[in-house]
């Protein structure tokens, strides 16, 4: 076993404040983002510095603190795919509509990749907890006190004073719900929860909403398949209940629902083609057909769309931006760190913190077909996500037999 695979099972690392760096770091993300809104209104420019400096300033920390300036390695098939990344997206700059702004984008989102495993290259299992947890509470603080702020009753939050998107606060409470799941106090767990569930539904983000269910039930059932058979039958059963409460009351559930997420009003319902998306999703798959090997350049696609801000699905914005290869070099960086996670969260010891970031990145994932990017660097969420899926280099301990017969990892020769 490598001494990055030993970042979840034992302190490997010197002591540091690494963990801390990790919290303050999200939740700074996301005040920078809140309070450069507050201060500079729509000015895009002033908007980015502040991001810009939120995201970045780690790499000082990592130059003079106890921790390695240079990470772990990654896996053959890891490099690769960061390298075609690269590769492709200043490539794709070079034909953007608004190149400066492509390049720059590219450079902050490469520091980000880099940040990412520098974090998992320093942080043990004790303090990638702390940070987590130190982030859930920060941010909690910050969304109830936007909330307390800018909500208006009858409106979505973030309606109400025009600061920032209700489906950006709903990303960001989503990771902030799941970084929750850090904290082993189940009294403070369901409290922080609690007050997170509450901002997410006043957004009235549907995705979100799905998207927390997702990583709180992958989660749960990893934590819960650790404690054996029983516990997993338990839960299987509570589940069952659920359901079945919810066929019984079909009627009255959906009525809430449609109070509380408009599934039934002309631009949000069921029936208005996911919000009027639908066509922002063809206008996107038509500029990858016109540009599929290079792309329109990354973060430009929005600068080209006829119809809509933006494509509001990441995975479409990701191929028009840069291409069938960039895209394919992204889709095999992801698949590669979620098989690693997968392994992690299975063992009996150091599967605590793998089984949240597996949870967030499947939430996530599923949050990517609504929202504008797949990869980036502006939110917290999206910043996690990196985290999850830049994992160094690992060797795959052999799980216990009865894992392995009912849930078979696929050799990888270049992982590991």
């Amino acid at each position: 076993m490598t001494d990055a695979d030993d970042m979840f099972l034992d302190e490997t690392h010197p002591r540091s404040w690494v963990g801390i760096v990790l919290g303050v770091w999200l939740a700074g993300v996301f005040a920078a983002s809140l309070f450069g809104r507050l201060d500079a209104g729509r000015e895009a420019i002033t908007s980015m510095v502040w991001i810009g400096a939120a995201v970045t300033w780690p790499l000082a920390y990592f130059m003079v603190a106890r921790c390695r300036f240079v990470p772990d390695a990654m896996s053959m098939l890891g490099t690769v795919a960061v390298v075609l990344f690269g590769i492709f997206s200043i490539l794709s700059s070079f034909f953007s509509p608004v190149a400066l702004l492509s390049s720059g984008y590219v450079v902050l989102t490469l520091l980000g990749l880099w940040l990412a495993l520098q974090f998992n290259s320093n942080l043990d299992a004790e303090q990638y907890e702390q940070g987590l947890k130190l982030f859930a509470v920060l941010t909690t603080g910050l969304l109830v006190a936007f909330a307390w702020y800018d909500y208006v009753p009858g409106t979505r939050l973030g309606t109400g004073k025009n600061i920032l998107n209700p489906n950006t606060i709903a990303l960001v409470s989503a990771s902030v719900f799941m970084a929750a799941m850090a904290i082993r106090t189940l009294a403070i767990r369901l409290v922080v929860m609690g007050l997170i569930a509450t901002v997410i539904v006043l957004t009235g983000s549907r995705a979100a909403a799905i998207a927390v269910v997702l990583g709180l039930t992958v989660t749960g059932w990893l934590r819960l398949r650790s404690h054996g058979r029983p516990v997993l039958l338990l839960f299987g059963v509570g589940c069952l209940f659920v359901a079945g409460t919810v066929l019984m009351y079909g009627g009255q559930v959906y009525d809430t629902l449609d109070r509380l997420y408009s599934l039934s009003t002309a631009d949000r319902g069921i029936g208005s083609g996911a919000s009027g998306r639908l066509e922002a999703w063809k206008w996107t798959w038509e500029l990858f057909l016109r540009n599929p090997f290079i792309g329109v350049g990354f973060r430009a696609h929005e600068f080209l769309l006829r119809v809509d801000s933006s494509s509001h699905n990441g995975y479409l914005a990701t191929l028009a931006e840069l291409g069938l290869i960039g895209f394919l070099a992204i889709a095999c960086l992801i698949a590669r760190g979620l098989q690693i996670l997968w392994v992690r969260a299975q063992r009996p010891e150091g599967g605590f913190v793998p089984s949240l970031l597996l949870g967030l990145s499947v939430g996530y994932l599923f949050l990517a077909v609504f929202e504008r990017f797949l990869l980036n660097v502006g939110n917290p969420t999206s910043l996690l996500f990196l985290l999850a899926v830049m994992q160094p280099q690992w060797d795959a301990d052999p799980l216990p037999e009865e894992d392995e017969l009912a849930f078979p990892v696929i050799e990888d020769s270049t992982v590991g």
